[in-house]
Order: structure tokens, then sequence, then C-alpha cells
């Protein structure tokens, strides 16, 4: 299960984060996002966690929580496709098509 990490200083690595939510259980892979024009860390990261049980519980653990000075943003990462049906759900909200 993919879990979204927001807030991140631009000086957290893939390895640091993998390292934090190692905690919680195993890891798959660790990305960090980058600008497209400097390629440089905009603090934000998804971390691939194995099993679903560890995600929920590194969510739970990690959300709102004090890393390396900053209170990050920990929430599933759910499919585009999944967030334009919410926007559209909630634009369409009351009417009937």
């Amino acid at each position: 299960m993919k879990i979204i990490v927001e807030n991140l200083q631009a000086a957290i690595t893939e390895d640091g984060l993998k390292t934090v939510f190692a905690q919680m259980g195993e890891v798959r892979s660790v990305k960090l996002k980058t600008g497209l024009l400097n390629w440089q860390p905009i603090g934000q990261g998804i971390v691939d966690m194995a099993l679903e049980v560890d995600a929920y519980r590194a969510i739970n653990c990690f959300e709102g929580a004090a890393f390396k000075d900053k209170k990050i943003h920990v929430q599933e990462a759910y499919p585009l496709f999944e967030k334009a049906k919410n926007a559209f759900e909630h634009i369409t909200d009351g009417y009937s098509l």
C-alpha cells in the first residue's frame, strides 16, 4: 500500500525516510518528488509498504508528528482516477445525472 508523506524538509533522503517508516514494517520502496525545473525535492514523498496493516499503523503513528522540526502529513495514496471520481462526486453532489 502506498502512502503520501508531505511537508518534509528538503534535506531528507530516500534512505532516511525509508529508515523511519521501516520501524512500522517492511518498506518496498520510497520515492521523493522533485520539482520539474530544478529537480530538487519539493517536500513530498511516496512510501510503499508491503502490508496494509503496517501502512495504516504508520499513518496513525506519523500523521502530525514532528519529523526533523517539521510537522508532517501522512495519508493513504489514492490512484488518480479515485481522486477524479471523488472530485466529480463533490461537484455533482445534489444533482442527478
